[in-house]
C-alpha cells in the first residue's frame, strides 16, 4: 500500500465505526460555518459575496457525480453498519416477470411497499431491511428491448439468530417474478462489494482478461436511473454508523489494526485549497487471515 500522506497523532479526525470496518476521515482544514444559502429549488446565495447562483442540474444520476457518490457512500455506511453476513441475514433479488410494470418507477415502489408488508405479515415484524433499486442492463443496446428495474433486499431480523425462509415461500409472497435467496458469509465488506455490484455492467467473455478474470464497465448504469430517484429505502430499524471526533491517536488505538486502504483528495476551487485523506480498516480481515478462503464467495441459502 502506497504511503506518501500522514496524519499526525493529534491532529483531529472523525471516525466512523460500522461494525468490524471503520473509516478515518481527515480534512487538513476544517470548515464550520456554512458559506452558502438556499433561496429556492433552483437558486442560491453564497453569503460572503452575496453572489445569487443557480444549482446544477441534472437528468439522471450518472450526470451529477457529487450527489451519486454521497448516495453511494450513505448506502455502504448503511450496509456495513447493519449487515456483516450473520446468520440472521439474508440477501435476495426480487425480479419482475411484467417488463411493463418492472419500467414504471412508481408502480415498481409501490409493488415493493406492498410486498415488505405481506412478508412481515407472514414472517415477523421483527425483519428489517435495506431495499436497493437496480436497473437491469440492456444486453441489445435497444433501450425497447430493456425490462427495467429489480430489487436487491438486505433482510436480517434482530431477535432471530437465524432466519431462514423457503426459496418457494419466498416467492409466492414476492408473487411477481423469480426470487435468488443467498448469504453473503463469505464478503468481509458488503457495503463495498454491492455498491460496485449494483452500478457496474459485465463485459462480454471477450473481454475477459488473460487469466480469465471478468471485466466490468464502471458506472455503466447509472444513467438509467432517473432524475430524484430513491436508489435504496430501510426499514425504521436500520441503524446508522457511530460517527466521532477524536483524535488519530485515539481512533487508531479503538480499531487496533493496520489500514488496508488509504486514500488522498487534493481539493482546490479558485484560491482555496485543502486535503482530505480517508482511510479504512477491516478487522474481519485479520480475524479471517489464517483462514483459507472459500469459493464462491457468495454462500448458498
Amino acid at each position: 500500500m502506497n504511503d506518501d500522506f500522514s496524519i499526525n497523532n493529534n491532529s483531529y479526525v472523525t471516525l466512523t465505526m460500522m461494525n468490524d470496518i471503520f473509516e478515518i476521515q481527515y480534512m487538513e482544514k476544517s470548515n464550520f460555518t456554512n458559506n452558502i444559502q438556499k433561496l429556492d429549488a433552483d437558486r442560491y446565495v453564497v453569503l460572503n459575496t452575496g453572489e445569487i447562483k443557480e444549482f446544477d442540474k441534472s437528468e439522471n444520476r450518472s450526470e451529477n457525480k457529487n450527489s451519486l457518490n454521497q448516495t453511494m457512500k450513505s448506502l455502504r455506511y448503511l450496509i456495513n453498519a447493519n449487515f456483516s453476513g450473520q446468520p440472521n441475514e439474508l440477501w435476495i433479488t426480487l425480479t419482475f416477470a411484467d417488463s411493463s410494470l418492472a419500467r414504471n418507477i412508481n408502480t415498481v415502489y409501490l409493488c415493493f411497499n406492498k410486498f415488505i408488508k405481506r412478508l412481515r405479515y407472514k414472517y415477523g415484524k421483527d425483519l428489517e431491511y435495506i431495499a436497493i433499486l437496480e436497473p437491469h442492463e440492456i444486453k441489445d443496446g435497444d433501450i425497447k428491448n430493456w425490462h427495467g428495474y429489480h430489487f436487491h433486499l438486505l433482510l436480517k431480523s434482530n431477535i432471530r439468530k437465524n432466519l431462514f425462509i423457503p426459496h418457494e415461500d419466498f416467492e409466492n409472497v414476492w408473487g411477481l417474478g423469480w426470487c435468488r435467496i443467498e448469504r453473503l458469509n463469505n464478503v468481509d465488506n458488503i457495503g463495498a462489494y454491492l455498491s460496485a455490484y449494483l452500478t457496474n455492467i459485465e463485459e462480454s467473455s471477450e473481454n475477459s482478461n488473460n487469466k480469465g478474470q471478468k471485466k466490468y464497465i464502471k458506472g455503466a448504469r447509472l444513467w438509467l436511473y432517473p432524475k430524484g430517484v430513491r436508489l435504496y429505502r430501510k426499514s425504521k430499524g436500520i441503524k446508522k454508523p457511530t460517527r466521532i471526533n477524536m483524535t488519530y491517536a485515539e481512533a487508531r488505538a479503538i480499531i487496533g489494526v493496520e489500514p488496508h486502504y488509504r486514500k488522498k483528495i487534493p481539493i482546490e476551487i479558485d484560491d482555496f485549497q485543502n486535503t482530505i485523506i480517508y482511510e479504512q480498516f477491516n478487522r474481519r480481515r485479520k480475524k479471517n487471515l489464517s483462514k483459507k478462503k472459500d469459493s464462491p464467495i457468495i454462500g448458498k441459502h
